[in-house]
């Protein structure tokens, strides 16, 4: 068995779709395992991995959970053991990718199961729902899976569902077809390791410049949007996988927008992983001194602070003096407990690109605020350097890039 593409189905109720997708894969010369997650109900149709064989991998007994009547207290279960099962045909090389089918529920479990894969593997979910306000996130979160809209309901095998069945089939076999040209590639060497770095729109030339430098020295460096997803998903790789020797944090502004609520926030942990695991780090500040209030929880104070219209989706509103403060003491608590070196780097100019010198949102005395509180809580072995520049500059990025040359150095070299 191999190029196994793995098909997720509450069978009780989406068996007969899963087997038209099965063999829409099949003739295109892949091979299939029908994986049934259902809940209440006979399956349909015969699955090649049956929901006794996911209950036994979950631990729990087929026998007194055949009892359980409610359908929220099964998922649990089909969903621990539709991960052991999925991550057994991993392990065993056997596995491709994984595709599911359903509505809500068969999306969620679906999905959940997907985020138990690493990186690179194709996860593909054809839903009923992907459109639903607020579920999309729910169903990706921080994993790479790909998500179609089905448009039509999962109730039977009419001509506008066969299309759709048929173009997700096409499209699972296309990304194993991809994957196999072009496969992930997760380790450096110990000369040059993987970096992580921080992307956001906002100190896009910083980033792009640092890139550059650092490619030109033989690192691979890997981008993660700092959106509240895409800086959640690198805090996590970090400390799920090793991989990454290093790290380089333009853009933690995630940290404030987490404790004060607002719609970057990147998870309680944000610029914790790195220091965790000890790799050496380069921190910035680029969106950290303005906020992304959500509108629905925009208050009526905001009308009075300066405001930046980045696009149609977001405004940026700058700090108070005490929220300030009370990022600077966070960001000063997390980085004070890396277990490997660290340079925070500031630019005494603006610290991104809409707020430079001489720009209506720039504040140089609200920037000092920060900048003097985060220094007087952080940890006095932790070295901070001041630029006189602007961060979104190549000016700014080229200390960045020897700062990161510094703290690679091996000791006494």
């Amino acid at each position: 068995m191999s190029n196994v593409i793995v098909i997720l189905v509450m069978a009780e109720e989406k068996w007969h779709e899963a087997d038209f997708l099965r063999r829409e894969i099949e003739s295109r010369g892949l091979e299939t395992v029908i994986l049934d997650m259902g809940l209440l109900g006979e399956p349909q149709g015969h699955c090649d991995i049956t929901r006794e064989e996911v209950i036994l991998a979950s631990g729990q007994n087929p026998d007194e959970v055949a009892l359980i009547t409610d359908r929220g207290q099964r998922m649990p279960v089909m969903k621990d053991g539709g991960r052991r099962k999925v991550g057994e045909l991993y392990s065993q090389g056997k596995l491709s990718a994984v595709i599911s089918l359903g509505g809500a529920t068969g999306t969620q479990m679906g999905t959940s199961i997907m985020k138990s894969l690493p990186f690179g593997v194709p996860k593909f979910a054809l839903s009923s729902t992907a459109s639903i306000r607020g579920l999309a996130n729910r169903y990706i979160g921080t994993a790479d899976i790909t998500l179609m809209y089905s448009v039509v309901e999962f109730g039977g095998l009419d001509s506008l569902m066969k299309n759709a069945l048929a173009r997700a089939a096409g499209a699972i076999c296309g990304m194993v077809e991809a994957s196999s040209r072009v496969p992930v590639h997760l380790q450096g060497d110990d000369k040059n390791p993987l970096v992580a770095m921080t992307h956001f729109g906002p100190c896009e030339q910083c980033a792009m410049t640092v890139r550059k430098l650092l490619e030109k020295k033989g690192y691979q460096v890997v981008g993660f949007s700092a959106s509240a997803t895409g800086d959640r998903a690198m805090e996590e790789m970090i400390e799920q996988l090793d991989i990454f020797g290093a790290v380089v944090d333009l853009a933690p502004g995630g940290v404030g927008e987490e404790l004060l609520g607002f719609g970057r926030a990147a998870g309680p942990t944000r610029v914790e992983a790195a220091g965790r695991k000890g790799i050496p780090q380069i921190v910035s500040v680029c969106g950290v001194n303005f906020g992304s209030p959500r509108k629905a929880a925009y208050l009526p104070e905001y009308e009075n602070r300066k405001k930046y219209n980045y696009d149609a989706l977001r405004t940026f509103v700058r700090l108070s003096s005490s929220e300030l403060v009370k990022v600077a003491q966070l960001m000063a608590r997390k980085i004070n407990q890396a277990r490997g070196p660290v340079k925070v780097i500031f630019p005494l100019g603006g610290w991104s690109s809409v707020d430079k010198r001489g720009s209506y949102f720039y504040d140089g005395e609200a920037d000092r605020i920060f900048i003097d509180e985060f220094k007087r809580q952080l940890k006095q072995k932790i070295e901070v350097r001041e630029v006189d520049a602007d961060l979104d500059t190549p000016e700014f990025a080229r200390v960045v890039v020897e700062a990161f040359d510094e703290i690679m150095q091996p000791s006494g070299t």
